[in-house]
């Protein structure tokens, strides 16, 4: 529809400066036509002019008006009254500018139109984004979804931590002190996900809502916190800011995002690094007797597995594949992505 409006108003527009512009010079004389023929090309060179530009600055606005409402349908009531006053603000000191710039500028009174027009729209605009910078940067939404009396550091929830579903357990052992927030741009992508064409994708996505949904009413209980950064790209980054502006932590399993939020300041509960600090410490010496499952990448290893998931590989263990096999602890790894043990088999005496 603003398409089609935008058209006809600028067909109509063109046309008619078609005219003028046939009326300006006499065209008759250097083309040899005659001059009905001339005003008829202008007209239709202007209004095929005019229905370009409409179809163009048409979608444009109509895609303008649907990010502007989608933006407003996510903000709040407190920030909507906000930008309202703020749009008051600016309109109330771009008329008192105007009124001293206009006595500068008399002539021509289409600059002076065109100065004023730009002033209302800048101080519109400036009085709108400054008026609006709490519900920005998330302070505003987090004084609405925080409980008043709960000062503690809320506790905030990336995709990865929700996928993984650990954090509801050690947050049930209540070890995670605060209130536990999910941001809305984070509970977008897992619809995203939950969405997405690819089974597992959507499977972990799925269980990621599933967690949510029944943790939004229970104990602990998660809330989704109204906080954007639209000019923010990339959900993490989004993440580091709203830890940064509300004094909260974030809780992941992301190795990246632990190590970029910890050079930012931002704290951090890693849901990894809890369970390698609760697996039970090895010592070289120490005796156990495990299942072998598979080869190692080297020549004569055997790779069992640990309760917890730790792996252990044992030199000249190929051959107790599918049966468990005493072992003696010779040396214990810690990686990044968790602990590792070197063992060999105990041989009788």
């Amino acid at each position: 529809m603003i398409v089609q409006l935008a058209r006809v108003l600028l067909v109509t527009g063109g046309a008619l400066g078609g005219f003028a512009v046939s009326q300006q010079v006499d065209w008759t004389t250097p083309t040899g036509f005659s001059e009905s023929f001339v005003i008829f090309i202008f007209i239709i060179l202007g209004a095929s002019m005019g229905y370009l530009l409409g179809g163009i600055l048409g979608r444009e606005f109509t895609a303008a008006c649907r990010r502007i409402s989608s933006l407003l349908s996510e903000l709040e009531t407190p920030a909507l009254l906000l930008g309202a006053v703020g749009l008051l603000v600016g309109l109330l000191v771009a008329f008192i500018l105007s009124s001293a710039l206009l006595q500068y500028i008399e002539r021509p009174q289409w600059l002076g139109f065109a100065a004023t027009a730009l002033l209302f729209l800048l101080c519109a605009y400036a009085g709108v984004a400054l008026f609006m910078l709490p519900a920005r940067d998330g302070s505003l939404s987090i004084g609405v979804a925080a409980s008043p009396v709960d000062a503690r550091p809320p506790k905030i929830l990336d995709t990865s931590a929700i996928i993984d579903g650990r954090f509801a357990d050690v947050a049930r052992a209540g070890a995670l002190d605060g209130p536990i927030r999910v941001p809305r741009f984070v509970l977008m992508e897992l619809q995203t996900l939950a969405d997405s064409a690819d089974d597992a994708r959507r499977a972990r996505g799925r269980r990621g809502l599933d967690l949510l949904t029944a943790m939004s009413e229970g104990e602990p209980q998660v809330q989704v916190l109204e906080a954007d950064f639209p000019e923010i790209p990339t959900v993490d980054a989004k993440l580091v800011r709203l830890a940064l502006t509300s004094g909260g932590a974030i809780v992941t399993v992301d190795y990246n995002l632990t190590k970029v939020a910890r050079v930012e300041g931002v704290g951090v509960v890693n849901i990894h690094e809890i369970a390698d600090a609760l697996k039970p410490v090895l010592l070289p010496g120490d005796t156990l007797r495990i299942p072998v499952s598979k080869e190692g990448k080297e020549r004569g290893q055997g790779v069992g597995y640990l309760g917890d998931g730790t792996m252990v590989v044992i030199a000249d263990g190929a051959g107790m594949i599918g049966s468990e096999a005493d072992i003696e602890v010779t040396s214990v790894l810690q990686t990044s992505g968790g602990r590792m043990v070197f063992a060999k088999p105990v041989r009788p005496a």
